[in-house]
């Protein structure tokens, strides 16, 4: 009986040893697993020019997706958007993050996984009556339906004139930035997702040398693009998929938004919270921690309330002389789906306490943040 026990032990410390050399193995290669890998040449799309300025808008989390689907079956594929429609038709450019495969694939991501999504391809001709421009990819459910669901969202946004940053289907592709040319005046975009262990080695999410993923925020990957970009473009935003839902800015966000800064970013676009955080302005870089929500398609938790859309104004190229961002607005959005039943729209006078925690926590970061009516105003070192 001793034997049997001793024997039964060292046949389980053997399974554990070789399970921690595995996985440290594991983690090794990825610590050390650099590919060098090709750049890609920037996507540029060609804008007119709207007014005297130019207009970004730049929007959180969305998807019409799982608790919204029944409401979009009664009311249509517009229906999220149409109280917001006209914010984002407005700008020179619109984009926003995509937090779900477009597919009609079932083959889904084989692992537990507590919320997995997808959008049904129907959902592009409202996108496109919408205005939307482009959307960022790079989060952590554009993979819910493997390779296949995010080789089919990229075949759609084609098929549909949207363009996408921050995945594809190799790594060069993942990292392609985006030049928005408005009648002179370039804007460039590039987006990622944050370097997470779960992120990196449960979800396979990143996009490694010829597999396919997403854009991962590595301090060397992501000082090469700026380096490549910065000197094509008068204005360079990065957007960043980071930091924990629901929670506020964590210490990497802050730390990450900093070094962003230093790059020389002048707009960091931050989502993944599903709440709004409180922004913050570093040297001559607004970073946006988190924009929120913005037509997202689950029910939510019930303290989260709103949303922002973020319009960036941009003074034109001129002569020798670059663009620059000359100025910020907020503009916040109700977005707790019990209170807009799935159609975000702008808050209400009688809603502007809704902003407070949001005002509060940006001025103790030191920024000059002011409520004109229902439009957050920014000060911003132009």
């Amino acid at each position: 009986m001793g034997r049997s026990r001793y024997r039964r032990r060292s046949i389980a410390l053997s399974a554990v040893t070789l399970l921690v050399c595995a996985g440290g193995g594991w983690v090794l290669f990825e610590a050390l697993y650099d590919p060098r890998v090709p750049p890609a040449p920037p996507v540029v799309l060609h804008r007119p020019r709207s007014g005297d300025e130019i207009t970004l808008v730049f929007g959180g989390d969305f998807a019409p997706t799982d608790a919204a689907m029944p409401r979009i079956r009664e009311r249509g594929w517009r229906y999220p958007y149409e109280a917001t429609a006209a914010l984002l038709r407005e700008a020179d450019v619109s984009l926003v993050n995509l937090e779900a495969p477009v597919t009609r694939s079932d083959d889904r991501f084989p692992l537990y996984k507590k919320y997995i999504y997808k959008v049904e391809p129907a959902a592009l001709a409202a996108w496109q009556w919408l205005g939307l421009d482009a959307v960022a990819l790079a989060n952590n459910h554009v993979g819910d339906y493997r390779d296949g669901g995010l080789d089919d969202t990229l075949w759609y946004l084609d098929g549909a004139g949207i363009a996408h940053a921050g995945a594809g289907m190799d790594e060069t592709a993942a990292r392609r930035p985006l030049i928005f040319d408005v009648a002179g005046t370039r804007i460039g975009y590039l987006a990622y997702l944050e370097d997470h262990p779960g992120y990196r080695m449960y979800l396979r999410s990143f996009a490694r040398g010829g597999t396919a993923g997403c854009a991962r925020l590595t301090r060397a990957d992501v000082a090469e693009d700026v380096r490549r970009l910065r000197p094509r473009v008068d204005v360079l935003v990065v957007g960043v998929h980071w930091g924990e839902n629901y929670r506020d800015v964590t210490p990497n966000q802050e730390r990450t938004g900093r070094w962003l800064a230093g790059l020389g970013v002048d707009l960091v676009a931050g989502h993944h919270a599903h709440d709004v955080q409180p922004l913050e302005v570093w040297g001559d870089t607004l970073i946006l921690y988190s924009l929120g929500n913005y037509a997202w398609g689950t029910p939510g938790w019930p303290h989260l309330r709103v949303g922002f859309l973020a319009r960036v104004r941009v003074t034109p190229r001129w002569g020798a002389a670059a663009g620059r961002i000359r100025a910020v607005e907020l503009l916040p959005l109700a977005t707790q789906n019990s209170i807009v039943d799935f159609q975000p729209r702008p808050i209400r006078p009688d809603e502007r306490s809704w902003l407070d925690p949001f005002l509060a926590g940006s001025r103790a970061r030191g920024a000059e943040v002011e409520l004109e009516g229902t439009t957050i105003r920014v000060g911003f070192p132009r």
